[in-house]
């Protein structure tokens, strides 16, 4: 393989296409822009159930979705020697160890808390924190996703990390281009997921006194209570947000969890969009004036109605602080840094 102007760039986590959560639909936009400043960069992602192992087309970087992932990963770093590892995610502790035993060096971009702190609605998970620390502590560059993120990594192992905001491309999430069809009458969450705070909102639902939108998978046992509940619609898996967003008029983020950052309060703001969030994690940091916290789950419809209040002009500047343009350079000037060290 040949040698790059700015040098070569391995991004290996399980997750990347599709992408589908927050983690993985920020890297892309990332990889690209490292792509685009110079950088030779590959992607080596684990094959998801049912897919088939692939090359990526269509991107300014080298992709392939493999299915035996660690054994790709480690044969690429004894034949490409890259300048610098990237990883995130559940199999960031893995591929650190990989880059660790060939002396390469490595950023990891912290994307939630899961694996290093226990979080209640995720006990019975076999997580090694401990692992997944010492891992931490061995990285030549780790990347926040919020302050708070880099508070709490620093509590936790001493480390400090650097921030740059999760990469959110505005024309993916803008609904400024759809037809004026839409009235915006619906409280929606986002996730229907339990530990995105399903059970919360269906309880609080009838109380909202304005119809709801459930995105993305139900879990088990939660399809009755949806149906039970009348002013409540599940939608499934929406690929394209801008549709929904153009019907809502409140989000809703009420996850169980230590969010880290929370991205869809940005997407939402980013349209004139109030959220209401539980005052979990990095929420009041995400948030800003951009719509209320709730800090119990009886205090939802109260949070929603004030909420509406909020202007559309002051969600959207809420939204400019994480504007992905400032995002992005400070990425790249982070990773130039790193490669620059002696």
């Amino acid at each position: 393989m040949a040698q790059s102007a700015q040098g070569r760039l391995l991004f290996a986590a399980r997750d990347l296409f599709p992408a589908v959560g927050g983690a993985s639909l920020s890297m892309v936009p990332l990889l690209r822009a490292f792509s685009r400043a110079g950088y030779d960069v590959t992607s080596v992602n684990a094959l998801p159930p049912g897919a088939l192992p692939h090359t990526v087309a269509d991107e300014p970087f080298s992709a392939r979705v493999v299915r035996d992932f660690a054994a790709e990963v480690a044969g690429i770093m004894d034949r490409w020697r890259p300048d610098l590892v990237i990883t995130q995610g559940w199999s960031s502790t893995q591929v650190l160890a990989e880059a660790f035993a060939r002396n390469l060096r490595t950023c990891l971009f912290a994307v939630d808390l899961i694996g290093y702190a226990p979080q209640e609605c995720f006990e019975g998970q076999d997580i090694d924190f401990a692992a997944n620390l010492g891992a931490l502590r061995g990285v030549d560059l780790v990347v926040a996703n919020s302050a708070y993120m880099k508070r709490r990594l620093r509590e936790l192992s001493g480390i400090r990390a650097e921030v740059v905001a999760p990469i959110i491309t505005e024309d993916d999430y803008l609904t400024a281009g759809l037809p004026r069809t839409a009235s915006r009458r619906f409280v929606t969450l986002a996730s229907g997921l339990a530990h995105k705070g399903v059970d919360i909102f269906l309880r609080q639902a009838p109380r909202l006194g304005r119809p709801c939108l459930i995105c993305g998978p139900l879990e088990p046992g939660r399809e009755a209570r949806v149906a039970a509940c009348a002013n409540t619609r599940h939608v499934g898996y929406v690929s394209d947000m801008r549709p929904v967003y153009a019907h809502t008029a409140c989000l809703v983020v009420a996850s169980l969890f230590e969010e880290t950052f929370g991205r869809v309060i940005v997407e939402a703001n980013m349209n004139g969009i109030p959220v209401a969030a539980l005052d979990q994690g990095a929420c009041r940091e995400t948030l800003g004036r951009g719509g209320v916290l709730f800090s119990t789950p009886g205090a939802l419809p109260e949070a929603v109605h004030v909420a509406l209040g909020v202007s559309p002009d002051v969600c959207r500047d809420n939204a400019r602080r994480f504007a992905s343009a400032s995002q992005i350079e400070k990425a790249l000037r982070l990773v130039a840094d790193v490669l620059h060290r002696p």
